[in-house]
């Protein structure tokens, strides 16, 4: 089973990344395949509002998001690993969260059903 794994994080080695570690570990013993992205050290950016997924379902912003979007659409397992930052998820983890806007679009708005992952 492929799983996308999200480590929003910015501290190296601090609680976040340890526990997920053991999460992988675990997931990984039982023949999970892990795709990791660290979102510290990507470049995406911020969802613009602009509406360019509006008619497409697709982010017209191109970045290391576009990696991320794959792996969504191929994995049928998630795990997203943050600090909570003030009552959320770190500013990393939600930068990624919403340039998924897209996919409400395609799903919600454009009635498109979103491919499920192989398993």
């Amino acid at each position: 089973m492929k799983t996308a794994v999200f480590m929003g994080s910015p501290r190296v080695k601090g609680n976040t990344q340890l526990l997920l570690e053991e999460a992988v570990r675990g997931a990984t013993e039982k023949g999970a395949e892990i795709t990791l992205f660290e979102l510290n050290k990507m470049n995406i950016r911020g969802c613009q509002d602009c509406g360019g997924c509006v008619e497409t379902g697709e982010c017209i912003v191109k970045d290391d998001m576009e990696k991320v979007y794959s792996a969504i659409r191929e994995s049928s397992r998630f795990i997203l690993a943050s600090p909570i930052y003030f009552a959320g998820v770190s500013a990393q983890a939600k930068t990624m969260i919403d340039r998924c806007q897209s996919f409400w679009h395609e799903k919600y708005m454009l009635k498109r059903p979103l491919p499920q992952g192989p398993d």
